[in-house]
């Protein structure tokens, strides 16, 4: 599982009389990884697209334009169609169906355009609605100038000093002070420098409209209305068409999908005029099969060989990648998306799929650590699993789905049920406890328990009622002071078998690339640093400088430091030390962010309880009033629900940082990232035999 499928690399060879049986067995095999022919060999050209490559490519187009229109996006299928069907129901769906959806479409963008314009032609006009003067009026003279807009102040007078000659109109409507001038054309030029100085800003008047300017707006206002209503009616006619055929649409472009690549494949073949060649990867385990079925295909005239390994590598070492197929068990398949997020290992690299199996989860659990947030988060992702059921978001539900349980199985240990609420002393020492609506005593010995002090100041580790180690460690309050000691050394530990993983890979995968000395002087000097510096932090916390756990630690350290000064970096080797020692520190964001959640949900508990309850009830222990009760319930509601969302997406995002720089760059695509093993073929999924 750690390692990628074993991959050969195969030639087909054969004459062109049989390339489009060969293309269409290859496609249904879904086997081998095409290499794109380069050109190199003079004595090759590459091949030409086969059958109606270009028909198909043609009604792709136009079918995704319908899409478009539709808004149909890629989601699993809820029918298959038989091929059959498709072919006698595809000419329908791109003759009148598809004529009609674009038409509709079509028009709905010119309507989109017509309202815009006659809105903004009316927002336009308003300010000039009180002018006494027909729309028609203000424009289209040849020995008028006409100045139309708004002004600060009356112009009247002005005008008149430098045109004796003129026409002014004015009205007062919505604020704005409305003018109309008009004077001779000579004397544009010295009107326009007045009207400035009163601030005077022209509006464009539209042509078209005409009457009263009130009137136009309310005839340009009804139009827009008119098309608004007949838009409504065409989206109606497109919901309705998607409703309709949107399962047919996405069997027909899987359909012309898959006919388009077939025939468009040779472009990715080497060819003479008579033959074709045909380079690719393939599992080796499935060689065998895809030789047996291509000689079956073309009737024995095509030839199918293996490459020796040697040859292969030749391949490698001059630039050619290996494809990488990651093969991982069912249940931990979801988590290739995070490896994908980072990059696809290369072929001869680790797969860290596994690994973020084991420890992505129990990281996540470890931080939120709560029954009810994991109930909830749990709930939240069955739900969304039924909506949302194309492969990434299952992945991506999935991988939430097997946090959440960590998370209650964390709360379990932790005793938290939205935050620490006493639920061990209750089930374990028959503390009965008082109902949160009725009287309520004294928190720290009977009712709501939010910390019995079972180690006096420090805080609960256990419930008193439990004895021997079982009593002081279950369940653990995480706001305890001894609780945290054991949390951060928790940390610690994860941290060191986290790292500690991530470089034995990266040794192991230098000494795969042949690269010995990157291996024992540079990422074996960092495994032995870390572990013995983690280990030598908990010897300190434990026992102190004479514990000899620290003496061994730092002897250790010293020789690896000495390692890495033998390195590859020389000297410089060693200044990494800093990063290797935060790598480390770094873990403790496991507990910082648990104790942040935690703290908020224990606040938001004695807010509601033992604030804003007693308070609103007149300061009584005896009974909460029902205004205390609500109040303080909505309080509790809002704080627990901010702290939820919180409390899912810090324990995502850190424990994926951990794996991407505290881990990953021990072993992890330190030669750029792989190729993704992607067969020639489709699995089809809305269309059946």
């Amino acid at each position: 599982m750690l390692r990628p499928v074993e991959m050969s690399r195969v030639v087909v060879a054969g004459s062109n009389k049989v390339i489009e049986p060969v293309i269409e067995k290859l496609h249904d095999l879904n086997l081998l990884h095409v290499v794109n022919y380069s050109g190199a060999d003079e004595s090759f050209e590459m091949g030409k697209p086969i059958g109606k490559a270009s028909e198909y490519a043609e009604q792709l187009i136009k079918l995704r334009s319908i899409e478009r229109y539709l808004d149909i996006s890629d989601k699993m299928p809820d029918k298959q169609f038989p091929e059959s069907q498709v072919l006698s129901q595809m000419d329908g769906i791109l003759g009148n169906v598809g004529d009609d959806v674009i038409a509709t479409a079509e028009r709905i963008a010119v309507i989109d355009n017509d309202v815009k314009v006659k809105q903004d032609q009316a927002k336009s006009l308003k300010p000039l609605a009180g002018l006494p003067l027909d729309l028609e009026l203000l424009y289209g003279y040849d020995s008028l100038a006409a100045f139309v807009g708004t002004a600060a102040s009356p112009v009247e007078a002005d005008v008149s000093k430098v045109s004796y000659v003129n026409e002014v109109f004015t009205a007062s409507s919505g604020g704005a002070n409305a003018v109309a001038v008009f004077v001779p054309v000579d004397k544009a030029g010295e009107v326009s420098g007045v009207l400035s100085e009163h601030g005077f800003s022209e509006i464009s008047v539209p042509r078209g409209p005409t009457g009263s300017i009130a009137g136009a707006i309310s005839t340009l206002e009804s139009d827009a209305k008119r098309l608004e209503d007949e838009k409504v009616t065409l989206q109606k006619r497109l919901k309705d068409i998607r409703a309709q055929h949107e399962d047919i649409i996405l069997s027909v472009d899987e359909y012309l999908s898959i006919q388009s690549q077939k025939a468009e494949s040779p472009l990715r073949f080497a060819s003479t005029d008579n033959a074709f060649v045909i380079d690719g990867w393939l599992p080796t385990d499935q060689y065998e099969t895809l030789k047996k079925e291509l000689e079956s295909a073309a009737g024995g005239r095509v030839q199918v060989e293996k490459l020796e390994s040697a040859e292969a590598d030749k391949l490698v070492e001059t630039g050619e990648d290996i494809p990488t197929k990651m093969q991982n068990p069912s249940i931990v398949r979801p988590y290739e998306l995070i490896t994908r997020l980072f990059a696809i290992p290369e072929y001869k690299e680790f797969d860290p799929t596994l690994l973020i199996f084991i420890f992505f989860p129990l990281m996540f659990g470890l931080i939120l650590g709560d029954v009810a947030y994991g109930v909830i988060s749990l709930i939240v992702m069955f739900m969304l699993k039924r909506k949302f059921r194309t492969p990434g978001w299952q992945s991506l539900i999935n991988i939430v789905i097997i946090a959440s349980i960590w998370a209650i199985i964390f709360g379990f240990l932790f005793g938290e049920i939205f935050g620490p609420l006493g639920l061990w002393d209750y089930i374990f020492s028959g503390a009965h406890h008082v109902g949160l609506l009725g009287t309520v005593a004294d928190p720290h010995h009977v009712g709501i328990d939010f910390g019995a002090g079972f180690y006096g100041p420090l805080g609960r580790i256990g419930p008193s009622g439990l004895s021997g180690f079982a009593g002081a460690m279950f369940p653990m309050y995480r706001l305890a002071t001894a609780s945290v000691l054991v949390l951060i050394g928790v940390s610690i530990f994860i941290g060191v078998v986290h790292t500690g993983i991530g470089s034995i890979l990266g040794v192991k995968t230098e000494l795969a690339y042949g690269e010995k000395r990157h291996a024992y002087y540079e990422r074996l000097p960092v495994l032995l640093f870390q572990v013995f510096f983690g280990l030598g932090l908990l010897g300190l916390i434990v026992g102190g400088l004479s514990n000899p756990l620290v003496l061994l630690s730092a002897l250790v350290i010293v020789i690896s430091i000495v390692m890495m000064i033998k390195g590859p970096e020389g000297v410089m080797g060693a200044t990494h030390i800093p990063f290797f020692v935060s790598n480390l520190i770094s873990y403790l964001r496991l507990l910082a962010i648990g104790l942040a959640s935690v703290g908020v949900a224990s606040a938001a508990n004695q807010l509601a309880f033992y604030v804003l309850m007693p308070m609103l009830s007149g300061g009584a222990h005896e009974g909460f009033t029902t205004i205390a009760i609500v109040v303080g319930i909505v309080v509790l509601i809002m704080v627990h629900f901010i702290n939820l969302l919180l409390g899912i997406l810090s324990p995502f995002m850190h424990p994926l940082r951990l794996h991407y720089v505290e881990m990953f760059t021990k072993f992890y695509s330190q030669h750029g990232g792989g190729v993704e093993y992607s067969p020639f073929g489709r699995v089809r999924r809305f269309l059946r035999d």
